[in-house]
């Protein structure tokens, strides 16, 4: 399959395709393997390579498909099993014998009609990488299982492996199911070239392992300078989303929404002890609580020191002011300028004891240290979620974004277990949570739409199921268009049930 991409010279519509593209590499998770297919990564009932008894398709149309990029790798999988082969070694290995062995070197992206994309024109961030203990850790460990496992090939020298290896880590996207779970991870050469903005004008959903970016707001023409997804997830503070980037893409992101002081001020907030006033209530409850990276302000020599550097560097520019990494960190929480002075709402004017205050904290460090042994373990405890909620009820601001991570967690895994009338009390409270810090154009929140119309449909609440449903319809025809299965085959037969139960 060949990419396809938009004229840039027509205006752009919200919901509109502007890229279609195949990957240049990828593979299946292996948390997926033996439950979904090899190469369409369909899931389903598959059956093992009878050469390797490693990878797995769903049919023979998909063997055959997957035989010139599989032959010499099934050869090298038979001679070192039982040993497993991490994800980003087998990834890094298949790019290594596309470029050695295929037309890697030479293959176009193409996402207009004259402008195209090379694997050399990916950034390594070489510089960077030797600079970054943890990922030189990760590459010599890939180096030494890539040695056992290319028998076969003459591996690149050093350099221009570690080259390679900044390519894949810097350029990778995670390949998402038709339920925004990340399956796998895929090379795409033409959407490389799309920057990164907390508030993006544009989202990347897949179909299989084909990539679809969708435009999510009207623009006068297609220009791709000014193009932006996300490459994380937003449901964080301004300062975490800032140092995920930091230290995965090497540039410090200023974007309206990270500088934003709404988002700043609800993001650790407390709840007004006013129940009449919403308005969110900075308490300091740990020392250095940073919630956003500022960079800091330079001399004009340093500039110009700093204006000369970039022009002979590879670094990322941001995706909004177009500057450089900086490091500056700064704390834009006003009830901190003045500790001596007490704690009060700005709006009403309501006080905090030093009791309300104590057990803000309490539950703040208490929901911290149970949201991350949650990501850890990448499973959520129904019990340790419901026990953080009643600690945050009355304490927290609902758009608290640890209160909006915890209210995430209890509504998946309550729907894993099928407690469908709790679902949906979480399911209400979850809804602004997603609108403020996804937007309101965000495949997430058309999914958590589709889900709780599911849930209400099931429980023969129509009317409300119906509502719920259109708004999903709303997203999701705008971010994965009508044709995809998301659309077609779960969320229309869901609104006609509904709309004919009504």
């Amino acid at each position: 399959m060949k990419n396809k991409y938009r004229n840039t010279d027509s205006s752009i519509k919200a919901g509109d395709l502007i890229l279609t593209e195949p990957p240049f590499a990828f593979v299946l998770s292996s948390k997926e393997q033996g439950t979904r297919c090899d190469n369409c990564l369909e899931k389903g009932k598959v059956l093992k390579c009878s050469g390797c008894q490693y990878v797995h398709y769903c049919g023979r149309a998909c063997q055959r498909d997957a035989w010139i990029d599989h032959k010499w790798e099934c050869a090298n999988f038979k001679r070192i099993t039982p040993k497993i082969l991490p994800d980003g070694a087998r990834m890094l290995a298949k790019i290594i014998n596309r470029l050695q062995r295929g037309d890697g070197h030479s293959f176009r992206s193409f996402y207009s009609g004259t402008s195209f994309r090379m694997w050399k024109d990916l950034m390594s961030h070489y510089s960077d990488l030797k600079d970054d203990i943890k990922r030189m850790d990760h590459f010599t460990s890939l180096c030494v299982v890539l040695y056992d496992f290319l028998k076969d090939i003459s591996l690149p020298n050093t350099v221009e492996l570690m080259g390679l290896y900044g390519r894949m880590v810097i350029n990778s996207f995670m390949i998402l199911d038709i339920d925004m779970n990340s399956i796998g991870t895929g090379i795409y050469l033409a959407s490389s070239i799309l920057d990164h903005s907390c508030n993006p004008n544009a989202v990347a959903t897949f179909d299989g392992k084909t990539i679809n970016i969708r435009a999510i707001r009207d623009m006068p023409c297609l220009d791709w300078n000014q193009i932006r997804i996300s490459y994380i997830d937003l449901m964080k503070t301004p300062y975490d989303r800032q140092t995920e980037l930091l230290q995965n893409y090497y540039f410090l992101c200023q974007c309206d929404r990270c500088m934003d002081e709404t988002q700043i001020k609800y993001a650790h907030a407390a709840i007004c002890l006013n129940k009449q006033c919403n308005n969110p209530v900075s308490i300091p409850w740990k020392e250095d609580c940073l919630l956003v990276r500022k960079p800091e302000k330079k001399s004009d020599n340093e500039n110009n020191s700093e204006n000369q550097k970039s022009e002979n560097s590879e670094e990322k520019s941001d995706c909004n002011s177009g500057e450089q990494l900086e490091t500056g960190v700064s704390n834009d929480i006003e009830s901190n300028k003045d500790d001596t002075e007490a704690i009060h709402c700005h709006e009403c004017g309501t006080k905090y004891s030093e009791k309300h205050i104590d057990v803000f904290v309490k539950t703040m460090e208490f929901t911290h240290v149970h949201l991350q042994n949650m990501e850890r373990a990448s499973v959520a405890y129904i019990d340790v979620c419901q026990y953080c909620l009643e600690r945050q009820d009355g304490v927290v601001h609902p758009l608290n974004v640890m209160h909006a991570q915890t209210l995430d967690h209890a509504f998946d895994a309550l729907i894993q277990v099928q407690l469908w009338e709790k679902a949906c009390g979480y399911a209400d409270k979850l809804i602004p949570c997603f609108r403020f810090y996804y937007g309101e154009r965000n495949p997430l929140l058309g999914l958590l739409y589709l889900k709780y119309g599911k849930i209400l449909l099931y429980k023969m609440d129509i009317e409300k199921a119906l509502s719920q449903l259109k708004c999903a319809e709303k997203i999701i025809k705008m971010t994965h268009g009508e044709r995809h299965p998301l659309y077609k085959e779960q969320l229309l037969p869901l609104l006609q049930q509904a709309i004919m139960e009504s």
